[in-house]
């Protein structure tokens, strides 16, 4: 299943995700963690490729909107990142929580961000 986000907000968005994976995450809690994507208005961008049916996101906006959750949490860091959800750094800018999003059945699921 591919999870993709769209970016329907009316500034740049940066896009961080946790996902499930067993195993190079496995003795961290068994969630990846992976960001950042940056999406402009209008624009979309595919950021996982997954056989759970489960993952989460959490994103922010060039004007401090920000779209997080309950889940989580994980680390997010100010350049890109690929992690598990139970390493931490000293490098970390926040550690934030997620929004949860069912994939279902889907071949492709969008997440459209909006206002």
């Amino acid at each position: 299943m591919q999870l993709h986000f769209r970016n329907r907000y009316h500034t740049r968005v940066y896009v961080a995700v946790m996902f499930h994976s067993p195993g190079p995450c496995g003795q961290y809690g068994g969630w990846g963690t992976r960001g950042w994507w940056a999406i402009d208005p209008g624009r979309e961008a595919y950021v996982l490729n997954t056989d759970n049916r489960y993952a989460a996101y959490y994103v922010e906006a060039n004007d401090g909107a920000v779209w997080a959750g309950n889940y989580g949490p994980i680390y997010v860091y100010q350049n890109a990142f690929d992690s598990c959800i139970g390493i931490g750094s000293t490098g970390a800018k926040a550690r934030v929580g997620c929004r949860l999003v069912d994939l279902g059945s889907y071949d492709r699921y969008y997440v459209n961000l909006t206002a």
